[in-house]
């Protein structure tokens, strides 16, 4: 029987076989405890889930405070990446770190299609 941590862990793996241009996944708490992850070496696991969800918390509490309505996705830009934050469920966030050259849209449904996949588990 497969366990629900290694059901995590396949939805994550499918996404970034999917899109081809994940390079780091996670499915964390709104308080950023990693539930499943993929981080690579190149990335601090516990400073990309907690930093994540705090920066998927405020933009919540700004989007509630302006226009009282929820937010279910993130995305921010650097010079070389992008992260994006998905609302998987009201206790679990979908983030992915991609490069900023990737293919924005694909990236983007088959997150859509991977959060979907988390709230059924």
């Amino acid at each position: 029987m497969v366990t629900k941590a290694e059901l995590y862990s396949l939805v994550l793996q499918e996404l970034e076989k999917l899109t081809g241009n994940v390079l780091a996944s996670a499915i964390v708490t709104p308080d950023g405890l990693i539930i499943s992850s993929t981080v690579s070496r190149e990335v601090d696991n516990g400073a990309f889930a907690a930093y994540s969800a705090a920066t998927f918390n405020h933009a919540r509490k700004t989007m509630e405070e302006l226009s009282n309505e929820n937010i279910e996705m993130l995305l921010f830009e650097s010079k070389n990446h992008r992260e994006i934050i998905f609302r998987a469920r009201d206790d679990a966030l979908l983030i992915a770190m991609t490069n900023r050259d990737s293919q924005l849209g694909m990236v983007l449904i088959e997150m859509q299609k991977t959060a979907m996949k988390i709230k059924g588990l």
